[in-house]
């Protein structure tokens, strides 16, 4: 992406985890934490992974670049744009903040074990770097806004508010504009990443929205391991000699996660809609 788009998403996840620190905050009960357990290791990275190497060897039918730009995509879980997404559809904000920075915690051991195996070229420095711009966009935002809350009071419920609101709409405005930007290119380019795309699409979204019955948990997870932290993703490829071959391929998952994302919002606050 341009560096427009870059500094716009790192904004946003900015926002948005400020947003998810001023969330009131509860006690952690071991039922969440057996939920962030199995969304963390099982529905963002080891299922995704399993389904996908099934799918290669029933089918073989996608290239070396297509497999390392979806496992890439894999790899970097805890997208934030989920936080922002969450909210709309009355998710658990709690858990969405927990799913978030464990996922980004979890990407950086994922990546730096892809790089070690010798299937992608990324330096050890590099990663280092790139562990501290997320600390600086997630981390310290979200533990900025646990000490406003703490600090402000009922006046921290207003900001919060207004930081939801901002965050939705940057969120969407983005979207629009990376659909504006690149849409034509990714649906006149190759099938293959498109196909690709869509499978990983439905390779996330259908475990926890098959597997868990609690709708409040459900929704939570499904859009918390649906969206990818691209930002991650489009930065590693900056490191990358290869990063040509990959990027339609990671285009073209954006494009179909934030589709999906949209799909998924619109359903969900229809049914709400309709149930009051």
């Amino acid at each position: 992406m341009s560096a427009v788009f870059d500094v716009w998403a790192i904004l946003n996840s900015v926002v948005i985890m400020l947003a998810l620190g001023l969330a009131p905050r509860r006690q952690a009960s071991a039922a969440n934490l057996n939920v962030l357990f199995r969304a963390v290791l099982g529905y963002n990275f080891l299922l995704p992974a399993l389904l996908l190497f099934c799918v290669q060897l029933s089918t073989g039918g996608f290239n070396a670049s297509v497999l390392a730009a979806l496992g890439l995509c894999i790899a970097c879980a805890g997208g934030t744009s989920a936080g922002a997404f969450i909210r709309q559809v009355n998710g658990s904000e709690p858990l969405a903040a927990m799913l978030i920075l464990s996922c980004v915690g979890s990407s950086i051991v994922s990546v730096s074990l892809l790089s070690w195996s010798g299937h992608y070229e990324l330096g050890v420095l590099s990663l280092l770097e790139l562990t501290g711009v997320l600390a600086l966009i997630t981390l310290l935002p979200f533990a900025l806004g646990r000490w406003m809350g703490r600090a402000r009071g009922a006046r921290s419920a207003r900001w919060q508010r207004r930081l939801n609101r901002s965050a939705g709409l940057s969120v969407i405005l983005l979207v629009a504009a990376l659909f504006y930007r690149y849409a034509v290119e990714i649906l006149g380019g190759p099938l293959q990443p498109l196909a690709a795309a869509g499978l990983l699409v439905l390779i996330l979204a259908l475990p926890p929205g098959l597997l868990e019955s609690d709708p409040v948990v459900r929704r939570t997870l499904v859009l918390g391991t649906l969206v990818r932290n691209l930002t991650l993703v489009l930065a590693l490829l900056a490191l990358m000699p290869n990063a040509s071959a990959l990027l339609p391929t990671v285009l073209a998952f954006g494009l179909a996660m934030y589709l999906a994302c949209a799909a998924l919002l619109w359903r969900w606050r229809s049914l709400t809609t309709s149930a009051v």
